[in-house]
């Protein structure tokens, strides 16, 4: 399902302000606090999605590449926080990773997918996901009504590599 009121965000578009709240009681203010040039920001279904936990290891294993980019990395999602750490440490991840995302106000904001009657759990948001520039503007901006049509660390990477190209030209 997608919100009627949502704003899908497009590329030039800014990224608009949110507050995650990441384990510990630590908050990051989206994306003011980004501390990388680039950022890419991957909004998951949950923990108990298989797809997802492929997608947040894959950018573990990318990431000192992404990090030699000048890409940042953090994701986010409806698990609560003991969740949110279980991905963490069972992924190995060493990027944030934010939780407790309200479904349908975040659904709102960013334009995406959601679903807000699965059977069996809480409600969730679909995949997206974001490349941020330094302006902290929208690059590249990928939305998936279900589970595959995921943006790839592989893919940031080029967005990047295009963007300064385009940039310098």
């Amino acid at each position: 399902m997608i919100d009627p009121d949502g704003n899908r965000l497009d590329a030039g578009d800014p990224f608009p302000p949110m507050t995650f709240s990441l384990p510990g009681g630590r908050q990051l203010h989206v994306p003011d606090d980004f501390d990388h040039p680039y950022q890419a920001i991957l909004f998951y279904r949950g923990h108990w999605c298989p797809y997802c936990q492929t997608q947040l290891k894959s950018y573990q294993t990318g990431l000192p590449k992404l990090e030699a980019a000048g890409i940042g990395v953090i994701a986010a999602s409806v698990d609560d926080e003991e969740h949110s750490v279980s991905t963490v440490e069972s992924l190995g991840l060493a990027f944030p990773v934010a939780h407790g995302l309200p479904v349908v106000e975040t659904a709102r904001t960013i334009g995406g997918y959601y679903d807000a009657t699965p059977r069996g759990q809480a409600p969730y948001l679909q995949s997206t996901g974001f490349v941020l520039g330094p302006d902290r503007r929208i690059l590249l901006a990928v939305y998936s009504s279900g589970a595959i049509g995921r943006l790839g660390w592989q893919d940031v990477i080029g967005m990047v590599e295009y963007a300064q190209k385009s940039k310098s030209a």
